[in-house]
């Protein structure tokens, strides 16, 4: 049973997508497959499969999972769930996107284990494929985020790499808060280095 099985009680727990990753998504072709990984209740991945993009979640929640499931089956959408610890899951298939979204933190315990998953993720991105990570407004995340690309994909476009600000409203109690996030969109290039 996962830790956020107990949190997922609450419908819709994290709010709507990032409204700049809906207009940079919504806009984005083609419109092929996508891994949201640490999808929870699928707010990222319910988006995407609405926008025509072939979803596959993966989450080691089965609340959550279910709860994404539940909301794709009731908009008709197409989109798969997994549920299974991403760090030790064996990837087999390419995707043209990969979403990581408050996944990587960055922290001191965690690092080596962050660092393998978002490299096995990398190569699984098909040619052109666009990597999309989301990590709370932090210096020294947003610099171990970079750090990563620099110096293992240095030949990769970085298509944004910017502060987004999100508002999170409780439809029933009115709670609101806003914080900041880092959002980074990395895209593989389309032809291997020479």
């Amino acid at each position: 049973m996962s830790v956020y099985d107990k949190h997922y009680q609450q419908e819709n727990l994290f709010g709507k997508p990032y409204p700049e990753f809906v207009a940079f998504m919504a806009a984005w072709e083609p419109k092929g497959t996508v891994l949201d990984v640490g999808c929870g209740q699928g707010r990222d991945a319910l988006f995407l499969a609405q926008q025509g993009y072939q979803v596959t979640g993966i989450d080691a929640s089965q609340r959550g999972i279910d709860q994404m499931l539940a909301a794709a089956q009731a908009q008709n959408l197409a989109l798969k769930g997994i549920v299974a610890d991403f760090y030790s899951y064996p990837f087999n298939q390419t995707y043209d996107v990969v979403v990581l979204d408050s996944i990587l933190h960055f922290q001191k315990r965690d690092l080596a284990r962050e660092v393998a998953l978002l490299q096995t993720l990398t190569e699984q991105l098909n040619p052109g494929g666009l990597i999309c990570c989301f990590v709370h407004k932090s210096k020294t995340k947003e610099q171990r985020l970079k750090a990563l690309f620099t110096e293992n994909r240095p030949n990769w476009q970085i298509l944004a790499a910017q502060h987004i600000d999100y508002t999170y409203e409780e439809p029933e109690s009115g709670f609101r808060s806003t914080s900041q996030f880092f959002m980074f969109l990395g895209q593989r290039p389309l032809l291997p280095p020479p």
